[in-house]
């Protein structure tokens, strides 16, 4: 049939196979991390899991380079 045109390509929506990717990759962190450790803080210590652990760590880190940058910039406007 002249009229009918043929079927437009489909891109490879590399967004959603890299959004499954990492939701993967995120589920096996969470999957291999389940077992508890035990934890030493300063004046206690307790038994948590390693991936709490490691979200405690990456928390930590962010809020110490959120405080670092936040008073970088503060010594730059008063000098």
């Amino acid at each position: 049939m002249e009229g009918q045109r043929p079927a437009a390509k489909r891109d490879t929506p590399w967004t959603l196979i890299v959004f499954g990717v990492l939701a993967l990759y995120a589920l096996l962190i969470v999957l291999l991390n389940r077992e508890e450790v035990e934890i030493s803080f300063v004046f206690f210590s307790t038994r948590i899991s390693k991936i709490v652990l490691i979200l405690l760590c990456l928390g930590l880190g962010f809020a110490a380079g959120f405080l670092f940058d936040r008073w970088r910039e503060r010594r730059k406007r008063s000098a």
